[in-house]
């Protein structure tokens, strides 16, 4: 009989962990769950779980951690080793942002609830703070007037506002869909816009 790694079966209880914590906020806000809960739905005793955690903050702040470091890694993987991006050549299947959205919605759908733990406000930020490490934008060649700072917040809180839409929406659309019209929305430039006529 083989012994397991520590690491794995550390791994496998969290794991564990984390899926009954989902389970319970199917039910329930994150706020009227109990540790008492989570240890009984998970089969384990509150000692497994006071040495992992202090308390049931701890155990979903290491889950959203762990998905933003996921949703970071899809993020990056289209230019992981190219020094620019030219959305004329970049391949729509190569954006895999939204297949990460797609494989996970059952989370997303949970912490995308109003009530629940300010996820929208940290999935913003950090999404903020990852476009803004990543990418320059550079907008000399359309007018040298415009404010970087300020073009980048409209660019990168559109995206935002696209990919939270789109959760919102049940995922209506494909993820190869979305990645295609991010990269044509990316390229568009409006010189005009119409006002539309009041009933």
């Amino acid at each position: 009989m083989s012994i397991q790694h520590p690491d794995k079966r550390v791994k496998r209880t969290k794991e564990k962990f984390r899926e009954v914590l989902l389970s319970l906020m199917e039910e329930k806000s994150f706020h009227d769950i109990t540790i008492t809960e989570i240890v009984k739905t998970a089969d384990f005793n509150r000692g497994t779980f006071y040495a992992h955690y202090e308390k049931k903050e701890d155990l979903l702040d290491e889950y959203i951690e762990e998905m933003f470091e996921k949703m970071t890694e899809a993020y990056r993987k289209p230019y992981l080793h190219l020094s620019v991006v030219d959305f004329n050549e970049i391949p729509s299947n190569s954006i895999i942002l939204f297949d990460h959205f797609l494989e996970n919605k059952r989370f997303y759908k949970l912490m995308l609830r109003p009530t629940t733990y300010n996820f929208h406000e940290k999935m913003t930020k950090r999404l903020d703070k990852l476009f803004r490490e990543e990418f320059e934008f550079l907008t000399t060649e359309l007018d040298p007037t415009i404010d970087i700072q300020l073009f980048s917040t409209y660019r990168i809180h559109g995206i935002i506002g696209l990919i939270l839409e789109w959760i919102e929406n049940d995922f209506a659309q494909s993820s190869s869909y979305m990645g295609n019209q991010l990269i044509h929305i990316l390229k568009f430039y409006t010189p005009k816009i119409y006002i539309k006529k009041k009933k």
